[in-house]
């Protein structure tokens, strides 16, 4: 079993108008239908008053364990030495290396990023949640010379950031970047990316780029379902808060996360998701069920 799973940032399951949710605005339409039709709806406030943010949404999916409760408060950014801690403790990459198996996140980091972040002196760039799991189960970070060899996936997905930034490097297709995405995930039983331009957009309460963003985000993922093979592969598709689809307001929303999950072997683990912390859990018993002795 290959599990794949894509953590698209700032995205909540909002009403269907067109004219203020870009999600039902693309002539793709693929993450609409993926949230209609959404396993499961997670709370994201977690009995915590105040709108839910990155650091301790992340936080919560990626260990099971309620950060804004432990922090008394939602968090936005990068995780505070309290969360890393946790982080440290128990992640979802760490407790599948303990279960025997192969984990890798696709992200691809530019090279003077990388050493600023993984420098804990320089707060320039401090790590993102899944860069200190990244960082705490020891997996070795992509750098630009994978995205170059199709065995790593930029954040923004085409790499048109990379090239912008100055690298020498030629972007890709949405679609091409599911096919690198999907052979990484051959290499291994458990696959994350990251994407996180779907919040930057929602900030910007911007239809037009918010659509824009979409747009790209449903070619990559059609692809990456085409590419799947759903009686042996698992997809999962989820997000830390709501955010862009609201283009209403620049700020993070209330309502509750999609959890998409693609594969007859998903199908078989009896357990309901009902907020941010069911995540992981939710993961580790789909392995745990599926591990052939």
């Amino acid at each position: 079993m290959k599990v794949v799973f894509v953590f698209i940032d700032g995205v909540g399951r909002g009403n269907k108008n067109k004219e203020t949710n870009p999600i039902y605005a693309t002539k793709t339409l693929t993450l609409a239908r993926l949230i209609d039709e959404a396993a499961f709806y997670a709370d994201a406030a977690l009995g915590v008053e105040g709108l839910p943010q990155s650091a301790t949404g992340q936080t919560s999916i990626f260990t099971g364990i309620n950060a804004p409760a432990v922090l008394n408060r939602h968090m936005s950014g990068q995780p505070t030495a309290t969360l890393r801690e946790i982080i440290y403790r128990t992640n979802i990459f760490g407790e599948l290396i303990k279960m025997g198996l192969k984990v890798d996140s696709s992200n691809v980091y530019r090279e003077e990023y990388l050493a600023r972040m993984l420098d804990m002196t320089d707060r320039r760039s401090r790590p993102s949640v899944t860069s200190v799991m990244g960082m705490a189960a020891n997996i070795k970070f992509k750098t630009v010379s994978s995205f170059i060899k199709d065995a790593g996936v930029y954040h923004d997905i085409t790499g048109e950031i990379l090239k912008g930034s100055g690298y020498d490097v030629e972007t890709v297709t949405p679609e091409k970047a599911a096919q690198n995405l999907y052979k990484l995930s051959r290499q291994n039983d458990f696959t994350l990316f990251e994407h996180f331009m779907t919040d930057i957009a929602g900030h910007t309460a911007n239809m037009n780029e918010a659509v824009r963003v979409i747009e790209k985000l449903d070619c990559f993922l059609e692809e990456l379902i085409g590419l799947m093979d759903f009686e042996e592969d698992v997809l999962i598709i989820t997000s830390d808060h709501g955010n862009i689809e609201d283009s209403t307001v620049p700020t993070h929303t209330m309502n509750k996360v999609p959890v998409i999950i693609l594969g007859k072997k998903a199908e078989a683990v009896n357990m309901h998701i009902s907020s941010l912390v069911d995540i992981m859990p939710f993961v580790l018993k789909l392995f745990s069920q599926n591990i052939v002795c």
